[in-house]
């Protein structure tokens, strides 16, 4: 049998087995061979799915990797990089629109899946804010600093300004761990309370300060795990 029709009744009986059985239809591997059919015409692309796999550990870290990363990967071109990329902004798009038409955000948990997607895996640390109206809904969010791989500089009034901006009542601020441990330092701690007591002059209210990272979310409010 010629190879190359063997390949491409093998992407066909793939997305056939996708189509019938949905995501559980297919092992992670296989979501990812899929995929990547679309960005690699006439290649085998089981090897490089298992490739990605194996280099970052499972199937949510792959597509937590910036473009020099997944490029390292034997086989896994610009193109497919540009894929990967690309579905990951969709999901991060989907999560925030969904997030934009909730009636009321009623707790931080609430936005756990949308900041995680947006700067959870971001290699370096970055600070962003959510704010909110008095019917608790989402009036505008922003990523207001970018940092090293462990530090983002932070200006109370600069944190304030976009809250004020908008009229919001309240904020949920969020930064990123590069390290993947999102648990508080004695300094996070400190700069919440200063920004929370320095809000509480203009009548806005801090509800939360969120760390995450692709796996973890912790509260600083109430000092635990999400």
């Amino acid at each position: 049998m010629d190879r190359s029709n063997h390949q491409i009744g093998h992407r066909s009986r793939l997305r056939e087995k996708f189509l019938k059985g949905g995501r559980v239809a297919l092992a992670d591997y296989e979501m990812l061979e899929m995929l990547l059919t679309y960005s690699i015409p006439r290649k085998d692309t089981k090897p490089i799915a298992k490739n990605l796999l194996s280099s970052f550990g499972n199937f949510t870290a792959v597509f937590d990797q910036p473009e020099e990363k997944l490029r390292q990967v034997p086989g896994l071109g610009k193109e497919s990089a540009t894929l990967l990329l690309a579905i990951r902004a969709c999901l991060t798009r989907y999560l925030e629109q969904r997030l934009e038409n909730e009636t009321i955000i009623s707790s931080p948990e609430e936005v756990l899946s949308f900041v995680r997607m947006a700067i959870g895996a971001n290699p370096r640390e970055c600070l962003m804010i959510l704010c909110l109206n008095a019917a608790n809904r989402l009036v505008h969010h922003e990523v207001l600093v970018e940092g090293t791989v462990d530090q983002a500089p932070v200006y109370p009034r600069e944190i304030l300004k976009p809250a004020i901006i908008h009229n919001a009542t309240a904020f949920i601020l969020v930064h990123n761990h590069p390290s993947g441990r999102a648990l508080a330092s004695e300094q996070d701690r400190h700069m919440t309370e200063k920004i929370s007591n320095l809000a509480s002059e203009f009548n806005i209210t801090l509800h939360d300060h969120l760390i995450v990272s692709p796996m973890q979310a912790y509260s600083i409010k109430i000092k635990q795990f999400l």
